[in-house]
């Protein structure tokens, strides 16, 4: 991933990386954090803010295969786009001498499939500005299709000769074996990806999430056609999957269009079964010593699953503690007050099996240890102390307002489609969403930081000290 940052903010940029790496997801790189003056300009200038999704979303299905979807109706552009996910089918439910296929398989769907070549696949789907992408995180795999309303019908016939007749060319899958095993090579040459490794480790011991998202070499040359064609055949079911549709589509353009798109993909397959992670967060700290510009950390605390009935004030929170950028108190007493680091963060992270509570920092050997120490008295200030009536009221104006920003691409929409289903939120969420947040009391908001800002967290830290 490509840093945009400016080189006094550059490592702003990984910290964001490794937090991301961290939730199991790619994102675009963030240049930098914003104030809360810009974020509040933005919200406020942003035509999205007063958008009330008053089109209703539906619920279809495929006549043919059953396959359900969420479908929002967005005429104002010619373009349809479809967010897919087939449930615990992500690289922590990969067979235990497989690790890393769902990253492989990945990779290749779409280097070739049925009577195409990987050229001449990726030469049509580019002349007919046709997107489809494949990824695994943690939990699923996911992945999406982007195509002009002209062009959706063939868009969903090369969508469905990817996923039911993938050729998994040999010279394809030498090649991304060869990347793969590059870029697992390469991780130990990058502190930000070691701390996240070892961090990792530390926290989930022997559960899957402990395991490499590329795999291990050994699994990663064995990986062959025959294996891939199996992954595709036993993980990516009808029965795990969810679909959300967005854009120039109606009800029933939608239902002939899951028909094309998933047509032959097998009803069942065989699942490994992910159990929940028992992790004990009893105040360990581990030190990996390497010599670096910066000292990076890593932490975390037990979480709220997305469902869970104290989400939404733990959401408001942790926005108030380290997720609000610049005008977040760890970002204000020990960036902007002290300047001991350029960037310090937390983040909720929603994994199906160990959901969390994370949070980081870096500063120079220099200026550790007062950033440390700052960052733990904030942090058992904050537990024990909460949030006041002002912040409260500031973070429940800032998230009702900035809400419909997440929604400025027909694709976020169709994400958001998808991921609905996955925590059966409703088909009216997007327009009660700011109402669960509106609702949020002080007094609820400080008995979940009490119950979870606790200062038995498990931490890792990398470089010189």
């Amino acid at each position: 991933m490509r840093s945009r940052c400016r080189k006094r903010n550059s490592h702003w940029g990984w910290l964001v990386f490794t937090a991301i790496l961290a939730a199991g997801y790619w994102f675009a790189p963030v240049t930098r954090p914003f104030s809360q003056t810009e974020l509040d300009k933005l919200a406020a200038n942003s035509e999205l803010k007063n958008v009330q999704f008053k089109a209703d979303v539906k619920e279809i299905f495929g006549q043919k295969t059953k396959v359900g979807a969420y479908l929002l109706e967005d005429k104002e552009n010619p373009i349809v786009s479809v967010s897919f996910m087939f449930k615990n089918a992500g690289y922590a439910s990969d067979n235990a001498d497989e690790q890393g296929i769902a990253g492989m398989a990945a990779a290749l769907l779409g280097e070739g499939a049925g009577t195409y070549s990987s050229d001449m696949l990726k030469e049509e789907l580019e002349t007919r500005a046709i997107k489809i992408n494949f990824a695994a995180d943690k939990d699923d795999f996911t992945g999406s299709m982007l195509t002009t309303k002209d062009n959706l019908t063939r868009a969903a016939e090369l969508f469905n000769l990817i996923l039911t007749e993938p050729r998994f060319e040999a010279d394809d899958v030498i090649r991304v074996k060869m990347q793969m095993l590059n870029a697992l090579r390469r991780q130990n040459e990058n502190p930000n990806q070691v701390l996240l490794l070892e961090f990792n480790k530390e926290l989930y011991g022997s559960h899957p999430y402990a395991r490499n998202p590329l795999g291990r070499e050994a699994d990663i040359e064995a990986v062959d056609q025959a294996k891939l064609h199996r992954f595709v055949k036993n993980k990516l079911i009808a029965k795990n999957l969810l679909v959300g549709i967005a854009g120039d589509i109606n009800e029933a353009e939608g239902a002939r269009l899951l028909d094309m798109m998933f047509r032959g993909v097998p009803e069942n397959g065989s699942l490994n079964f992910v159990r929940n992670a028992d992790l004990q967060f009893d105040g360990r700290s581990r030190t990996i010593d390497r010599n670096i510009g910066q000292n990076i950390t890593l932490m975390a605390v037990k979480g709220a699953g997305r469902t869970d009935e104290d989400f939404y004030p733990l959401y408001v929170a942790n926005y108030v503690l380290g997720g609000a950028g610049l005008t977040s108190r760890l970002s204000q007493k020990i960036r902007e007050e002290k300047g001991l680091t350029y960037g310090v963060y937390s983040y909720l992270q929603l994994d199906d099996k160990a959901p969390l509570i994370a949070a980081g920092f870096a500063a120079t050997k220099d200026k550790y240890a007062e950033a440390e120490k700052l960052f733990e008295e904030q942090w058992r200030e904050f537990g024990a102390k909460g949030i006041t009536q002002e912040e409260l009221d500031k973070a429940k104006k800032y998230l009702t307002a900035s809400n419909n920003l997440r929604f400025a691409s027909i694709e976020n929409i169709s994400a958001m489609l998808a991921m609905m289903q996955k925590y059966n939120l409703g088909l009216d969420f997007l327009q009660k969403r700011n109402e669960y947040i509106s609702q949020i009391n002080l007094e609820n908001v400080n008995r979940v930081i009490k119950k979870y800002f606790v200062p038995q967290m498990v931490s890792v830290k990398i470089g010189s000290f």
